[in-house]
């Protein structure tokens, strides 16, 4: 929505009228006319914002005048404000927050991961694969077209399933991906034939192409997303800029056959598409693979309950490095949790986890305050209310388990936690928080480093943690954490406030 369509909506909501508001600002009204009809945008900076902010906040004091309010902001009734003025703030970021193009993509992709289950696989019995008869003859099949690639493909994974002995397939394709997305009759038989191969045992090697624009590549991402929810894929990328005119399409079973293509731009209307079956083909098509997946870099590592070793290191590495950083959690984030807390939570586990746990958080705790000596660090907090806290429902993030364990929160426990925060945001200016509003934004943790990379986990099971260092992709996980939070530097005044919040929650903790 543009900043007029929010505007017109709270004026509405509120049943306040141009010359009232007016009147309030010591404007004219033809001025509150144009804004709501979108003949002026106000630039962000501009302070009466802020004045329209607090006064349709206190005009908002109807159940039905805040059920609308929460419907317009996509947020829980129990997450409203009661207080006008933390109400006011949350209006006046929504009616200037602006999202692009890139920002509107990751977030559907959050929105795709959070809410992904694994589905029941169609059996095989009933998708039919072409004739392949010819094949004890001949080297190849030629199929032409984007039906013809799809036949390719659909009897390349058949013969795949008909080898017992697990291999790695070697994918690649920068062609245009209409012929895997478009149809969803093929897609619902791609992916129920891939998710057999990944059963009986076989891995996949796979070159992305990133010099698609954003909204492509995260949603390439998003269709192999049941296939990297089972850690069986090795995901790569090409670092430079390619022409994008000729265009190249590679699968390979090493073991099995092999389907390229070739085609100009995005015309593969009448492409052909070869199977090949001989091994001397096989084999020359597996060296031209690996001759440019020597010039490739990791796309990212994937981490999930049943394949995680590796991911202590990873998270080590990250967090070594020294730059500006965002985190977005369900509740509370880990990093910044005191070393008692985290013995008092420990007591749950068995002696050898909370060792490693506890040795690892008293290093994490020594280094994320030496960084913020230099470096800032903004933590996005959505504190749960009271009762939750009290009642134990509060989930304990540690990062490193994967969501295969869950643990929650005593009250003294996130009391102590709350505490250390406040400890944090007085004794260093680069450390800040921002309350979030909203159950849209839960089932996620994501963790960026400007410039150096990003974690995405998914929270809920099943459970799954992306590691990623491609430098676009990392901006725009980047600037998606800037947007929601407004990212704005904290004034004296307003860290006061802040601390001022987290304590008013402490003492609800009390009683």
């Amino acid at each position: 929505m543009a900043f007029s369509d929010k505007f017109d909506l709270l004026m509405n909501i509120t049943n306040t009228s141009n010359s009232a508001l007016a009147r309030h600002l010591s404007f004219d009204p033809s001025f509150i006319s144009r804004l709501r009809r979108g003949v002026r945008t106000p630039a962000k900076n501009e302070n009466y914002i802020k004045e329209i902010a607090g006064y349709l906040a206190r005009h908002c004091i109807e159940e039905y005048q805040r059920a609308a309010l929460c419907k317009a902001l996509r947020i829980p009734s129990t997450k409203l404000p009661v207080e006008s003025e933390d109400k006011a703030e949350l209006i006046c970021h929504w009616l200037l927050e602006e999202k692009s193009d890139d920002t509107k993509s990751v977030e559907s992709f959050l929105d795709e991961l959070t809410h992904f289950k694994f589905k029941k696989v169609p059996p095989i019995e009933s998708i039919e694969p072409l004739s392949i008869s010819k094949t004890s003859t001949t080297d190849s099949i030629v199929f032409y077209g984007i039906e013809g690639k799809q036949n390719a493909v659909i009897t390349f994974l058949c013969l795949l399933l008909k080898n017992k002995n697990p291999q790695t397939l070697l994918l690649y394709s920068d062609e245009d991906l209409g012929w895997l997305t478009d149809n969803r009759e093929f897609t619902a038989k791609w992916a129920a034939l891939l998710s057999q191969v990944i059963m009986r045992g076989n891995k996949i090697k796979i070159i992305h192409t990133v010099h698609r624009n954003l909204d492509e590549m995260l949603s390439a991402i998003g269709e192999w997303l049941p296939i990297y929810m089972t850690g069986a894929i090795e995901p790569y990328y090409y670092p430079k800029t390619r022409d994008k005119v000729l265009r190249r399409t590679l699968f390979i079973a090493p073991d099995t056959a092999a389907v390229t293509s070739n085609s100009i731009r995005n015309e593969t209307k009448n492409a052909a598409n070869f199977l090949f079956n001989g091994r001397d083909t096989i084999k020359a098509l597996i060296e031209e693979y690996n001759n440019y997946l020597s010039l490739c870099r990791p796309l990212m590592r994937i981490f999930t309950p049943l394949s995680k070793k590796g991911y202590d290191d990873t998270l080590s590495e990250f967090e070594d490095e020294k730059a500006d950083s965002i985190i977005k959690t369900d509740t509370l984030s880990t990093i910044t949790m005191p070393i008692d807390v985290a013995e008092s939570i420990c007591l749950q586990l068995d002696n050898d986890t909370m060792n490693q746990i506890l040795s690892y958080q008293q290093i994490r705790n020594n280094r994320f305050e030496k960084s913020l000596e230099k470096h800032r660090f903004t933590e996005l907090i959505n504190i749960p209310d009271a009762e939750t806290i009290l009642d134990k429902k509060v989930r304990v993030g540690f990062p490193d388990m994967l969501g295969d364990i869950e643990l929650f929160y005593k009250p003294e426990e996130f009391k102590k936690h709350l505490q250390n925060i406040i400890r944090l945001l007085e004794t260093y200016d680069n450390y800040n928080i921002h309350f979030v509003y909203g159950g849209e934004m839960a089932g996620y943790m994501l963790y960026v480093k400007d410039d150096v990379g990003v974690i995405v986990a998914k929270t809920t099971a099943p459970s799954v943690i992306f590691a990623i260092n491609e430098s676009n992709l990392t901006a725009a996980f980047w600037d998606y954490l800037r947007i929601i939070s407004g990212m704005v530097i904290k004034s004296e005044g307003d860290r006061k406030d802040t601390v001022a919040k987290l304590e008013t929650i402490i003492e609800k903790l009390r009683d």
